[in-house]
């Protein structure tokens, strides 16, 4: 998959108003112009990159390169495997000309799970695509490229007037004269695909004559592959709509103002969305089987001009239905599987037969390019699909399953987002409330708990980390607990139910309003506390109420009380952050030598060191307990941090010093190596009065630190300490 800038990925930006002789001669330097719907989209997500650090992260934790994060959904947080679903293994092969093509993406997953805010992310990524040239004046935006159909019908019919005997020979003089009028004599490369439908036809002779020869769609198809069009461009090229059609032949309203295919005006449109006329851009909402009403889908008679104009007049008609508004883009179908049969038949017919049927008084179908997005959820889709008259739709749709998170470092992005949508996520001086740094931890911490499966011998809290992307071995053995392992025991269900980001935004909102005018801050106690009212309140089943109860006395308040540990052990060393900072230096310098196999550099440019960098000491941080990297995976994890190092410093440009929290997990292990040093804290906090001023003023400066250094405010700084100092055995370990 190549995503690098080039002249397919990029498309001029002024639109395009001319013939189609003009617009021909463009496409051959631009083949991207008259692309198919699907190409289009992936065309301008993967051409704003990968997210290289993300999908290094990802290669260590499914132990796999093969699923990429793009760029143009940075904004949403482990979802990485649906969209990448969505763009390489449904859009990628649609744009090739596979059978994804004729299919329909269904987006199914629980609430809150972000589907409707990544189809408006979507829409963002169209409406950001260069201008789209079409055929003027046309109802549904045909592609320039359907006037090629006509070219057989022009020559027919002048045929015919002509009154020739030799109907044949004139036929296929026509036909050649229309090519050459297109400037097509110039344009066309006889490539291998352009000489094996020639071939395929018994024609040997590689020229313009030989493509006008051929039947019409083996012309349409030579002319496309010979201008470098790839199989999906020409699967999206189709007769033109009765409009066009019109316009050529003059026997209605252009009659005697009937213009020649190659002097076609060609004219250029943006994307717009329903608030803005629906260029390409349609969302339709389900609909009642009572309710139901055809033209809006496929458009309706023309009621002003009914009586008035012949049938077969293209203005009895009015193309504006839902899919003639969404060709050559993209039409969502919010709760599509709801809809009533009738509407099921015009989808079916959209994506099989690429065509939609024209409103009554006319016969005959218009052709269709653009993606269907079908929104739904688990119980619709099973309802669907279980029905034996839906039978055929099966092999049409292409499932997407966007189920909720399973990471802690992703989740609790996800959570924040939810959180800052809010003005309570405001600083406190203009209304807002402070939320200790521990809290959006302990909240996703929850949900996830909420959202995997129990397995037989796995802890859930040890699951998740491993979910997280952390190593870890089974408790007395020295066995790894794999991600792998533990998918395979889970049902293909997991993270489809479970606690949503809205739902848990609640509850920190309820909490934050309490806090609000008098605290200003939300604890992880406040919050810890608040659960508990809240699922008594809210939970009717026993059960369930039960086992949330139980994550909160048992794995949340386990998590808590050691991200707890190490703020506060580490507040309480002067220059923590500093040491820990030099020593991720010192191990950058170390994995950089291993990733050359040389010697570490030092400023001055002389070596110092092993070869491969110091192998003992890079161990020493990697095989953090927390953590627990073994040697078979260090070579990934220190190619993740390189990457995140390298990413860090293209978006910071401006600065040299990368600081030891650019990643997470090294974050950790390196905070984790420098607080083994600390051998008296245990002491001050259980000295209780008897604390001298040397322990009073180490307070005071822990506390101070927890509020400059990790977040806190002096509220819940306040409040930590003094739940540290109340239990004497909080900062020791089990």
């Amino acid at each position: 998959m190549n995503i690098e800038k080039n002249t397919e990925m990029y498309l001029p930006q002024t639109p395009f108003r001319g013939t189609f002789r003009e617009l021909l001669a463009l496409v051959k330097k631009y083949p991207a112009m008259v692309e198919s719907s699907k190409a289009r989209l992936y065309r301008l997500i993967v051409r704003e990159g990968i997210n290289e650090k993300r999908s290094a992260e990802l290669e260590r934790l499914y132990g796999t390169d093969t699923v990429k994060a793009f760029n143009a959904f940075k904004m949403f947080y482990g979802t990485e495997r649906s969209v990448h679903e969505f763009v390489v293994n449904y859009l990628l092969p649609a744009t090739l000309g596979a059978e994804a093509d004729k299919q329909a993406p269904v987006l199914i997953g629980p609430p809150s799970s972000g589907k409707s805010d990544w189809v408006s992310r979507l829409k963002t990524i169209l409406r950001g695509a260069e201008p789209v040239p079409y055929n003027d004046a046309c109802p549904v935006h045909d592609n320039p490229m359907s006037l090629l159909y006509m070219i057989p019908v022009v020559a027919e019919r002048q045929a015919d007037s002509e009154g020739t005997s030799d109907f044949n020979s004139r036929f296929a003089e026509l036909k050649l004269d229309q090519l050459k009028s297109l400037g097509l004599e110039d344009l066309i490369d006889y490539n291998s695909m352009v000489k094996q439908i020639l071939s395929a036809n018994g024609l040997e002779d590689n020229s313009l004559a030989s493509v006008a020869a051929l039947p019409v769609d083996e012309m349409v198809s030579a002319i496309a592959y010979g201008l470098g069009l790839p199989k999906g461009s020409r699967n999206a090229i189709g007769a033109p709509c009765p409009h066009c059609q019109e316009r050529i032949l003059g026997e209605f309203a252009y009659k005697g103002k009937a213009v020649s295919i190659a002097d076609f005006p060609v004219n250029s449109m943006r994307f717009t969305t329903d608030f803005q006329g629906s260029n390409g851009i349609v969302d339709v909402a389900e609909v009642q089987p009572l309710n139901f009403d055809l033209a809006t889908w496929i458009g309706s008679e023309n009621l002003a001009l009914m009586g008035r104009v012949d049938a077969r007049d293209p203005r009895a008609v009015n193309l504006n239905g839902a899919f003639n508004k969404g060709n050559r883009g993209i039409v969502i179908l919010t709760e599509g599987l709801k809809n009533p049969p009738e509407a099921q038949r015009v989808l079916l017919e959209a994506l099989q037969g690429r065509r939609l049927g024209l409103p009554a008084p006319q016969t005959g179908s218009l052709f269709f390019d653009g993606i269907i997005l079908i929104h739904s959820n688990e119980e619709e889709y099973v309802k669907f699909i279980n029905n034996k008259a839906n039978e055929p739709y099966a092999d049409r749709f292409w499932r997407i399953w966007f189920g909720y998170p399973l990471e802690l470092s992703q989740d609790i992005k996800v959570l924040r987002k939810f959180f800052a949508s809010s003005e309570f996520a405001k600083p406190v001086e203009e209304g807002g409330v402070h939320v200790e740094p521990m809290v959006f931890e302990m909240a996703s911490r929850l949900q996830i708990l909420t959202r995997i499966e129990p397995h037989p011998t796995v802890p859930l809290n040890v699951k998740l980390a491993v979910y997280d992307g952390r190593e870890v071995r089974q408790h007395g053995m020295g066995t790894k607990i794999t991600l792998e392992d533990l998918k395979n025991a889970a049902s293909a269900r997991e993270g489809l139910t479970g606690m949503s980001p809205r739902e848990t935004t609640k509850i920190l909102t309820a909490v934050a309003s309490e806090a609000l005018g008098t605290t200003n801050c939300i604890t992880s106690k406040a919050y810890r506390d608040r659960l508990r009212s809240w699922f008594k309140s809210n939970v009717t089943d026993e059960k369930q109420r039960e086992r949330l109860m139980g994550f909160i006395a048992r794995e949340l308040d386990e998590s808590r009380k050691k991200e707890a540990q190490r703020v506060i052990l580490a507040s309480m060393i002067e220059g923590f952050k500093d040491e820990c900072q030099s020593l991720f230096e010192k191990y950058v310098d170390n994995i950089e030598a291993y990733a050359r196999h040389t010697a570490v550099r030092r400023p001055g440019g002389y070596n110092v060191g092993q070869i491969g960098g110091d192998e003992t000491f890079m161990r020493e941080i990697e095989s953090d307990p927390d953590w627990g990297v073994t040697s078979a995976e260090a070579p990934k994890f220190r190619a993740e941090i390189m990457v995140a190092v390298n990413q860090y410093l293209s978006e910071n440009r401006n600065t040299k010093m990368i600081p030891y929290t650019c990643h997470e997990a090294v974050r950790k292990c390196i905070e984790r190596y420098v607080l083994r040093r600390v051998t008296s804290t245990a002491r001050i906090f259980s000295s209780g009065s008897s604390r001298t001023e040397e322990d009073r003023k180490k307070l005071a400066s822990a506390k101070d630190r927890l509020i400059a250094d990790y977040g806190f405010c002096p509220h819940c700084a306040d409040e930590l300490l003094r739940e540290v100092e109340e239990n004497p055995d909080f900062l020791v370990e089990k």
